[in-house]
């Protein structure tokens, strides 16, 4: 039996930047966030609640009324999450655009208006 799983973390992993981000786009936020944990399971960590953590402190310390955060500091806020991981690697980037998606979805999610 193939493991979709596993062929799906390596093309993430593997692929593009642009390929990437056609990839990611299409994907549900449970879809994005199973996949944020296999790539932190296969990287040997951190755990997810400690990846979104550090992505929300970042929100919320750095975010001002009506100024938007550069992507950047994201990443700059979990790299030291990632002592074990190569500063060359752009695994990096990759969960933190797939963890910032399903965050961003789920947000989205739960600004909708109420059905009438």
């Amino acid at each position: 039996m193939i493991d979709l799983v596993r062929i799906e973390l390596d093309q993430l992993l593997s692929c593009t930047v642009d390929e990437l981000v056609a990839l990611v786009q299409r994907m549900p936020a449970d879809h994005c966030e199973q996949c944020v944990r296999g790539i932190l399971s296969r990287v040997g960590g951190p755990s997810l609640e400690q990846l979104m953590m550090r992505l929300l402190e970042t929100a919320d310390l750095k975010d001002g009324v009506g100024q938007t955060i550069n992507p950047d500091a994201y990443y700059f806020a979990v790299r030291e999450l990632f002592p074990h991981i190569a500063q060359k690697s752009d695994v990096v980037g990759r969960v933190v655009f797939l963890a910032m998606h399903a965050s961003t979805l789920r947000a989205e999610g739960h600004n909708r208006p109420c059905p009438r």
